[in-house]
């Protein structure tokens, strides 16, 4: 366990330098050096000791230590605790995750347990012990879970100091602010408003939360069964929200469980805190285009960052379009995208982002009845035309996904069609990462050429996608990467796993001799998940909750 320890020393502290006080454990030190710590300071800035060898004298040793790492070698949690606590010291906000959480709440303390100086006088959830503080702990986590790369947040309600202190440890915010009773804040500026037991009537709270809130923004509210302003029930607290809101979730938090838990619409008994996410309605953004700015790119100069140009309504971006930021309830995403595909700008990149997000929502349910409409919006859409950026990345991007559709309900010659629409357009005009949908689409006809016995046919189409990646290479990558703070994080990994891609079609070509003697062993050469890995990933995600589903009910 030596390796896993010192990972996790490194994972929460980074390379420091390091007194480790621990006689059983007389590999870490090595352990430590090899993951760039200074294990031989001259003056620590973490010790590491195991819970025996605590004493204040230990400690005295060390004056300059930031944070501690605790081997508790049997130790209650609880018992540890109150020692540090005492001593001066306080949780390390970025350890608090939900196992760690669900460890405390069973008196267990974690190996390491992760420490740091409290600030003088302090007095908060960061140094008390018992399941309300975990409790709370445990609400303020779920606020940094939606925090979004880049997020101006505001928390609000009592207990705000130390879910700032939670939150800039362990959610990658661009600021995060404790709203002061008589301060004003400029109306569309912030991403995420934090609001827990919040004084004073509680709709009214929303709707200030509302204005204060981006198009594209999220409200996370919660009120304990305590608080005399909170929701009479859950049906008045929807009703509320659906004035300005799109309700994503609920959760409630029951005495004694420290996790707040996820739970569908309705009302529900015996709780002790009601919770809402929810997202700020981001339709009839268009007469606000210009003051968009996205917080996590909003400083590159890339034509691929650029939604206010390319979008009509560029507010749809994070909520209906980025993975891992849109709509997290499957319902509202398709309702939210129906509409726009329907009411935008037709052939805009507003419609084109929602035509390819119902799209792969069809594929993921393989909803064979819908794929012939679906087909003929993606026609239409083609047939626009247009050469803004954006409209010939969802240009491209629906033509590799109208040939997976087709071939989704056997329409194999319109699935060549569309492939051969994606290979042949102008990816390079948005962005060199959309080579993938380019190089996929050479593969997967490729694919079906071999299927249909068409061999010489089909090496071109290998060749194709190889030509396609050698040409991404080619590119001036530092334009699209960006430079200081406009470099662009999901760059490098996207052309990445162009090359990859690129490399599959390689295999294929090099592997063609086996393809006559045995198409199993040729095609056991060529790793095939790598054309679409997110969608493929999402697809065997929503199969295991299927499976899971139909265990429970059995």
């Amino acid at each position: 366990m030596t390796i896993e320890c010192a990972a996790a020393i490194v994972r929460h502290l980074g390379p420091c330098r390091i007194a480790v006080e621990a006689r059983t454990a007389p590999k870490l030190a090595g352990e430590l050096a090899l993951l760039g710590c200074d294990a031989k300071p001259g003056s620590a800035d973490v010790v590491v000791a195991e819970s025996n060898a605590l004493s204040a004298a230990m400690l005295a040793r060390y004056p300059a230590a930031r944070a501690l790492a605790i081997l508790p070698r049997q130790v209650r949690a609880t018992v540890l605790d109150e020692a540090l606590f005492e001593a001066g010291w306080r949780r390390l906000p970025g350890a608090i995750s939900v196992p760690v959480l669900e460890q405390l709440s069973r008196d267990e303390a974690p190996e390491p347990s992760f420490y740091e100086r409290a600030p003088n006088g302090y007095q908060g959830l960061l140094n008390a012990s018992g399941p309300d503080a975990l409790a709370a702990l445990g609400r303020w986590n779920l606020a940094a879970e939606r925090v979004r790369p880049g997020d101006r947040v505001l928390l609000c309600g009592p207990g705000a100091a130390d879910g700032q202190a939670l939150l800039e440890a362990r959610a990658r915010a661009g600021s995060v602010e404790v709203d002061v009773q008589g301060r004003s804040h400029a109306p569309r500026s912030f991403d995420l408003v934090v609001a827990m037991d919040v004084p004073g009537d509680w709709a009214d709270n929303l709707g200030r939360y509302a204005q204060l809130l981006r198009l594209d923004g999220r409200l996370v509210a919660g009120w304990s069964e305590d608080n005399p302003y909170r929701p009479a029930d859950w049906a008045s607290l929807h009703q509320r929200l659906s004035n300005h809101y799109l309700v994503e979730s609920q959760f409630l938090q029951a005495p004694g469980i420290i996790v707040p838990q996820s739970i569908p619409q309705g009302e529900v008994t015996g709780l002790s805190w009601r919770i809402a996410v929810a997202a700020n309605g981001p339709l009839g953004g268009e007469d606000s285009r210009a003051s968009f700015v996205h917080p996590a790119f909003g400083a590159s100069q890339a034509p691929l960052a650029a939604f206010a140009e390319g979008y009509d309504n560029p507010w749809l971006y994070r909520t209906m379009v980025q993975m891992g930021e849109r709509l997290a309830d499957e319902d509202l995403l398709v309702n939210l995208a129906e509409h726009v595909a329907t009411n935008a700008r037709p052939g805009s990149a507003d419609q084109g982002a929602a035509l390819a997000v119902l799209g792969y929502r069809v594929l993921e349910a393989r909803a064979a009845d819908v794929v012939p409409v679906l087909l003929g919006a993606f026609h239409d859409y083609w047939q626009q035309g247009g050469a803004p950026p954006h409209i010939v990345r969802w240009r491209v991007s629906l033509a590799f996904l109208a040939g997976r559709l087709a071939e989704l309900v056997g329409e194999r010659a319109i699935a060549k069609h569309w492939y051969a629409r994606a290979a042949g357009d102008d990816w390079q005009h948005f962005s060199t990462i959309l080579a993938t949908k380019a190089i996929g689409a050479a593969f997967f006809a490729a694919r079906i050429a071999l299927a249909e016995q068409e061999a010489d046919l089909a090496w071109s189409w290998f060749e194709r996608g190889v030509e396609i990646a050698l040409q991404a290479a080619a590119r001036d990558h530092r334009q699209e990467l960006g430079e200081g703070d406009g470099l662009l994080p999901f760059y490098l990994p996207e052309l990445a796993e162009v090359i990859d891609m690129g490399s599959q079609c390689a295999n294929a070509l090099a592997n063609r001799h086996l393809w006559a003697r045995d198409p199993g062993l040729f095609w056991r050469q060529v790793d095939v998940k790598r054309f679409g890995i997110a969608s493929w990933t999402l697809d065997v995600t929503k199969e295991n909750e299927r499976l899971r589903k139909q265990l429970g009910l059995a």
